[in-house]
């Protein structure tokens, strides 16, 4: 008779086989499926004439070429392997990298500008609406400094007479004295270059304010333009 202990062995020892029979079957069936999916390909290329061809291997010497894998049975393409490229189309993609590199950094750096170009308008335009409420005070402002270097200009203007008279003293002296063989003194010399000094700098200046009011009233034109947009005042339409 045997024991309970003798039982449960003998049991446990007819599990084990089974399992192991188990592991042992499905092994086989993976390592045959693989084996099965592995010689189930075809490769399809051209040869050396051109002439497509089904292998079930792959030359080395076309595999530069190109080729398609089937599915053996149905022959239905499981992938499509294209040619490597040529140098030729090496160095293609080599300039079109290049130049949508440059093309992308070129667009940055106008999105920079352009930036750039809003948070200098909106400074300007803050600046405008914090000095001048209405257009009133912009023309104020304007005709202001105008005139003030209107003023200045005919001030100059006045002067310049007497200066030119001065010159003119001046260089009568120094022609007398060279009529007169007493030649010209250092004195002499200097109040003739003062004089036509103080002459040329009567009209750098007037130039210098004269170039003032144009530049004036185009930056006052501008500002009172953009001024009438920013209150709603633009009749321009």
């Amino acid at each position: 008779m045997f024991n309970k202990a003798q039982i449960n062995n003998a049991l446990w020892e007819k599990i084990m086989i089974s399992i192991r029979f188990l592991v042992a079957v499905m092994l086989s069936t993976t390592l045959f499926s693989v084996t099965t999916v592995s010689a189930a390909q075809l490769y399809r290329f051209n040869d050396e004439n051109g002439i497509p061809t089904l292998s079930k291997t792959l030359p080395p010497e076309v595999a530069q070429q190109g080729y398609d894998i089937l599915d053996e049975k149905s022959m239905r393409v499981i992938e499509r392997v294209p040619p490597a490229p040529t140098e030729a189309e090496i160095a293609e993609r080599e300039i079109q990298k290049k130049l949508d590199l440059e093309a992308r950094e070129q667009a940055e750096l106008q999105a920079k500008m352009e930036a750039e170009k809003r948070r200098k308008q909106a400074i300007y335009d803050h600046n405008l609406l914090s000095v001048y409420q209405s257009e009133e005070d912009l023309l104020n402002e304007r005709n202001k400094d105008l005139q003030y270097r209107e003023k200045r200009i005919e001030i100059l203007k006045s002067k310049r007479k007497g200066l030119q008279q001065r010159l003119q003293q001046v260089q009568q002296q120094a022609a007398d004295n060279e009529l007169s063989g007493v030649g010209l003194s250092a004195n002499l010399k200097s109040r003739l270059k003062a004089a036509q000094q103080e002459l040329d700098n009567n009209q750098s200046s007037m130039e210098q304010l004269q170039t003032e009011i144009e530049t004036l009233n185009m930056q006052y034109d501008l500002d009172l333009q953009r001024l009438r947009e920013l209150l709603g005042t633009d009749t321009t339409d």
